[in-house]
């Protein structure tokens, strides 16, 4: 009977937040957020370039000739409007964080 009275607000579990040493990290230049009624969707991309290489005429020709770069998808998250808060705030926190240690 005495688990009738439990909930989740009253147990608080701490978290082992583990990271494969096989991970792939990537580097995101891009990225596009979308929302639904009951989520967000972060998809973050990598612009691929191909090498532009030549003298300053040669690689200004190459560029004109360039229609599109691609982006590469390399990862999709989706998350909670109130987990997009979270991020959303602890980001803020740390840019000020950041921008603090600059000025130093």
């Amino acid at each position: 009977m005495a688990s009738e009275n439990l909930n989740e607000e009253s147990v608080s579990l701490k978290i082992n937040y583990q990271i494969p040493e096989d991970i792939e990290t990537h580097f995101s230049d891009s990225f596009v957020i979308q929302h639904q009624k009951d989520h967000f969707i972060l998809t973050f991309y990598e612009i691929i370039q191909q090498p532009i290489l030549g003298t300053e005429d040669e690689r200004l020709e190459q560029l004109k000739k360039t229609k599109q770069l691609d982006a590469k998808c390399i990862a999709r998250i989706i998350v909670t409007p109130q987990k997009i808060e979270d991020i959303a705030r602890v980001l803020n926190e740390n840019i000020e964080k950041f921008k603090k240690k600059l000025e130093l």
